[in-house]
């Protein structure tokens, strides 16, 4: 005998902190999807190169940094090719930096949305994760189309720490996008936010490990270095492809534990404002 009293929805006027219903989002899976193909053609429609921008972008921005950092301000790269050790930066730096930024507009890039049709709204964040995952990931084999190049100069080995990529790659991914939640949130109500995080960005690429190595970072800084998830990341990184980088597998496993942690606290305070929020759009 069927239980009247099992309701498929219930309305409530509050939300409990850990209610999160993740099962949600694998009900709705074809909407991620769909999502993720909006954003990856939405990107490079209407412009000359098109998909070309994914090359070009890490790229060009390689090659200035090795004329300012690597032949101007002759910073050392600890004997790695300088073009593979600022592109080996770029790419985990432009792969957070992009994560962060299409997940802390979640509220206010979609709010005519969310206030007419319901759907899990942490299906918005994870799309823009994704698409720039797969990104990375084209962005990935450019780096090592160049990477085969140098080893058949004979100049760099590799180490078998090159396993590690896909997990350097979900940490970078889990920093993105549990700072973007909790950002979103706070863009949403106070809009002044936006010009101060943004700056506080630009000055956070010079405490990671994009263009100098960690050799250079003097002794009595080095705690608050290593408090940087992508530190822990990018040396990893190098370490498994050159084999003349040094290995920090504690200081990944910290990283680890700092992205895991602000994750649950990114979710659960998504979850918690995610209509309290649309009220003060």
């Amino acid at each position: 005998m069927e239980n009247k009293d099992a309701w498929d929805w219930e309305i409530s006027s509050g939300t409990k902190w850990f209610q999160w219903h993740l099962s949600e989002i694998w009900h709705y899976k074809d909407l991620l999807l769909r999502l993720v193909r909006r954003d990856l053609l939405a990107n490079y429609q209407q412009t000359l190169l098109g998909p070309f921008w994914v090359f070009l972008q890490p790229v060009l921005t390689t090659l200035v940094y090795y004329l300012v950092f690597g032949r101007i301000v002759k910073i050392s790269t600890s004997g790695i090719p300088p073009i593979l050790f600022y592109l080996s930066g770029i790419l985990f730096w432009s792969y957070f930096s992009d994560c962060l930024n299409g997940t802390m507009y979640t509220f206010l890039q979609n709010a005519n949305v969310f206030s007419k049709v319901y759907f899990p709204r942490l299906i918005v964040p994870l799309s823009s994760v994704i698409s720039h995952t797969v990104r990375t990931a084209i962005q990935l084999l450019l780096f090592i189309f160049i990477y085969l190049y140098y080893c058949s100069l004979g100049e760099i080995t590799a180490t078998y720490y090159i396993l590690l990529t896909p997990v350097l790659l979900l940490i970078t991914a889990g920093f993105g996008l549990g700072a973007g939640l909790i950002v979103s949130v706070l863009t949403a109500r106070y809009r002044d936010l936006d010009y101060t995080l943004q700056f506080l960005l630009r000055l956070f690429m010079f405490a990671t490990p994009v263009v100098y190595p960690t050799s250079i970072v003097p002794e009595q800084y080095k705690i608050l270095f290593w408090l940087n998830p992508l530190t822990a990341v990018i040396e990893t990184f190098r370490a498994g492809f050159f084999s003349n980088e040094p290995v920090y597998i504690l200081h990944l496993l910290f990283s680890c534990g700092e992205v895991l942690l602000l994750i649950l606290v990114g979710i659960t305070l998504f979850k918690k404002q995610e209509l309290k929020v649309m009220d003060v759009i």
